[in-house]
C-alpha cells in the first residue's frame, strides 16, 4: 500500500534532522474513536494506531461512507477507545494535526494525532502501549481478532 508522503517536516523521512520530541514507537494497534466535529456528526470508527509516541501517533481508517470531511477535520477532537492485554477497555483524548486520504479516490484515510490535556493514567496507558512493541508479536493480531468480535 502506498502512502502519501506527509506535509509534516517531522514526519518527512528524507529530513536528516529527526525534530521529534519524542521517539516513535513504530507497530499498529487497533482502536475504536469517535471524532467530534461540527460536520462530522461525530461518526465513530474502526482503525489503527500506528508510529505511537508520548505526544501523539498516526490514526489510519477506512471512511466507506464518506462520513468525513477531510478539509473540516484539523483540530477536531477525538475519542480513542482502546483495550490493553489483561485490562478494561479505557479513552484517551486526541486532537486532529491533520487528515488525508492514502491515495486518491479510496476511502483509506490517515491522520497525525496529537494526545492533548491528559492525565497522569492517560499518559500511562499511552507509555504501557509503546512499551508492549517487542513484548509479543501475535498479541496485536490475537487482540485485533477479539476486537471484530465486539
Amino acid at each position: 500500500m502506498h502512502e502519501d508522503v506527509s506535509t509534516d517536516s517531522a514526519a518527512n523521512s528524507d529530513d536528516p534532522v529527526d525534530r521529534r520530541r519524542y521517539p516513535r514507537s513504530k507497530f499498529t494497534y487497533p482502536v475504536e474513536f469517535k471524532i467530534f466535529s461540527r460536520n462530522s456528526e461525530h461518526a465513530s470508527f474502526k482503525g489503527n494506531l500506528k508510529d505511537i509516541s508520548i505526544n501523539g501517533a498516526y490514526l489510519q481508517f477506512e471512511d466507506n461512507y464518506g462520513r468525513c470531511n477531510l478539509q473540516d477535520m484539523n483540530n477536531a477532537r477525538l475519542k480513542i477507545s482502546l483495550t490493553l492485554p489483561h485490562e478494561d477497555k479505557t479513552s484517551i483524548f486526541a486532537t486532529i494535526r491533520w487528515m488525508k486520504r492514502i491515495n486518491p479516490g479510496t476511502f483509506n484515510i490517515k491522520m497525525r494525532i496529537e494526545f492533548k490535556d491528559m492525565e497522569g493514567w492517560q499518559l500511562d496507558i499511552i507509555e504501557r502501549l509503546i512499551g508492549m512493541k517487542n513484548k509479543d508479536h501475535h498479541m496485536i493480531w490475537n487482540l485485533w481478532g477479539q476486537y471484530e468480535k465486539k
